[in-house]
């Protein structure tokens, strides 16, 4: 929570006196709401020395600035903009502050609102540092703000060490999510913080992986019918408790820590929390919201597992699944395109009805297309550990470049910090060439981000692909439904089914596609032989879509994309 308190403002008939502003900070919640006191104890000490300060100058107070719960690593807090906002209206000569520190933590964001503040015609005072216009005032100030920028970065190392050996050792470093709380204990002089089960919370949890391991659940169904169960998120002092929408299930359905992994700042280690739900049913979970990601993949009220794959030949609409149940009480199962002329869409398709069972039989056959020689394999992994290796190469040696680029640009903010507190240049230049400097430094961290390609993660779409197509009919006719769609969604961008449930054309994802120019025809219907059913047409159902013929190069461009 943040304020502005407004304090006395001059008495009319009282000769006019100089007037000072207070801007006091605390970085934690952890400071506020002592002994009943809403702002602690450090706030109103802060206030307190400052008006002395004030008193000491003959100033009278006009108005006192609080920030709550802030840290000084950024200048975008709310309090201090505001602050910044309404000091040229205030008239104050002094702004006051504790500490400089508790304006800025770091030298470049001290430097600049030192330039601001002095610019509306404020002197900055500090109630317990000697700072003042003076050359060795402003030298004094540089060196306060280089101490608390030191202190402010060697305590984020600090901290961060601990939290590293803390998540190494199964702890969790991070405010534990829904369904689970922290618990302090004091033994002796030992504070002991745990995550324990959250008793409320964690039954719901629970039923919100197993309702949706069914595979018959929507994030956005399922939210609504967790809010009727009475899940709500925890309350704080700042934010009531309140529904989880689709989205933060979304979150808590991929969260690790819930199947005990407690993943942080990039690495994994197995928690000593108790966990909610088993791996199997954790991983299950995970195949669904992969595949309900796809386009096309929304709740209906028949599900099939070719549902987003299949496509009419003719306008290439989806493939919706549906049931009828004849008047012998004998049910029918069939595809239809979702632009057929008799639904009133913009597209008209003149496409018919497909049998269920015949699309399913004619897809598991063109599995067999998939099969890749041992030989073909062999000789896309030779290719491609070249290309990474010599991928890796270039990579590093740009990552370096932007790295060294980034090290020039830091040394040119520090020469310009340490010129501004001499007085050596002007503020409109030092303000020109902050910017600059800002820019140049954000445009070499995307340099740098978008140099570091991910090899590892290359590789490793390679392989998967490669060991789906080693037996690939065999995987997908043994495979559990779930299975299916997922290999369908992994390997076909689309499948074009035509007259009688025929296979008429495939279009692969880019990795498989890239794999054709090792084995053209890869994924692709068998071309029945030439007679007169065998008709080139719009809509036969033997025209399958043409293989592409370019270099392999060009291929493994793809796998990179």
């Amino acid at each position: 929570m943040h304020q502005a308190q407004e304090e006395s403002d001059q008495a009319p008939g009282v000769e006019l006196v100089e007037k000072a502003a207070i801007y006091a900070r605390v970085s934690s919640t952890g400071q506020l709401g002592r002994d009943g006191d809403e702002d602690g104890y450090s706030l109103p000490a802060q206030v307190e020395a400052c008006k002395k300060e004030a008193i000491s100058r003959g100033a009278e107070m006009a108005k006192v600035y609080m920030e709550r719960a802030e840290s000084a690593r950024s200048d975008d807090r709310p309090v201090l903009q505001q602050m910044l906002r309404e000091l040229p209206a205030l008239g104050v000569k002094y702004l006051i502050v504790h500490k400089v520190d508790r304006l800025a933590r770091n030298r470049l964001d001290d430097a600049t609102l030192y330039q601001r503040i002095v610019g509306m015609g404020v002197t900055l005072v500090s109630a317990s540092e000697n700072i003042d216009e003076t050359p060795a005032g402003r030298l004094m100030h540089g060196m306060l703000a280089s101490f608390a920028e030191y202190f402010s970065n060697n305590l984020a190392t600090e901290i961060m060490k601990g939290l590293n050996r803390k998540h190494e050792q199964g702890g969790t470093p991070f405010k534990p999510p829904i369904g689970y709380e922290s618990k302090r204990t004091l033994l002796g002089k030992q504070d002991i913080r745990t995550v324990i089960v959250d008793e409320t919370r964690a039954p719901l949890v629970k039923l919100a992986f197993m309702l949706y391991a069914t595979g018959e659940w929507s994030t956005l169904r399922l939210a609504a019918h967790l809010e009727e169960q009475g899940l709500r998120s925890r309350g704080t002092s700042r934010y009531p408790e309140r529904p989880l929408g689709a989205n933060r299930i979304n979150a808590m359905l991929r969260n690790p820590y819930y199947m005990g992994i407690v993943a942080w700042n990039g690495q994994r280690y197995p928690g000593k929390h108790e966990r909610l739900v088993d791996e199997d049913t954790f991983d299950n979970v995970q195949a669904l919201l992969s595949v309900a990601n796809i386009k096309g993949e929304r709740p209906q009220k028949h599900e099939h597992y070719l549902r987003g794959s299949v496509v009419c030949d003719e306008c290439l609409g989806r493939l919706l699944y549906g049931r009828h149940r004849g008047r012998s009480g004998r049910q029918y199962e069939y595809f239809c395109c979702n632009n057929r002329t008799v639904r009133r869409r913009k597209i008209q398709c003149s496409s018919g009805h497909y049998s269920v069972s015949t699309v399913e039989e004619k897809v598991e056959e063109l599995y067999r297309a998939l099969r890749l020689s041992p030989k073909v394999q062999e000789q896309i992994r030779a290719e491609l550990r070249q290309e990474l290796t010599d991928r890796a190469g270039l990579i590093e040696r740009e990552a370096e470049r932007h790295e060294r680029a980034l090290k020039a640009i830091e040394a040119k903010q520090e020469k310009l910090v340490q010129l501004f507190y001499k007085d050596l240049v002007t503020e409109d230049v030092f303000a020109a060439q902050q910017d600059k400097l800002k820019s140049e430094r954000r445009a070499a961290k995307r340099l740098q981000s978008t140099a570091t390609a991910q090899l590892d993660e290359v590789q490793a779409a390679l392989d998967l692909a490669l060991s789906r197509v080693e037996k690939p009919y065999e995987v997908y006719r043994d495979g559990t439904e779930l299975e299916r769609r997922i290999m369908n969604r992994a390997i076909f961008e689309r499948i074009e089914i035509g007259t009688d449930g025929e296979i008429t054309g495939t279009a692969l994802t880019p990795v498989y596609d890239a794999l054709s120019a090792w084995q053209p025809g890869i994924g692709c219907p068998e071309i029945p032989p030439a007679g007169p059913q065998a008709q080139d047409g719009p809509c036969s159902p033997y025209v399958r879509l043409p293989t592409a013929s370019f270099h392999r190069s060009a291929c493994k461009s793809r796998l990179w994309q």
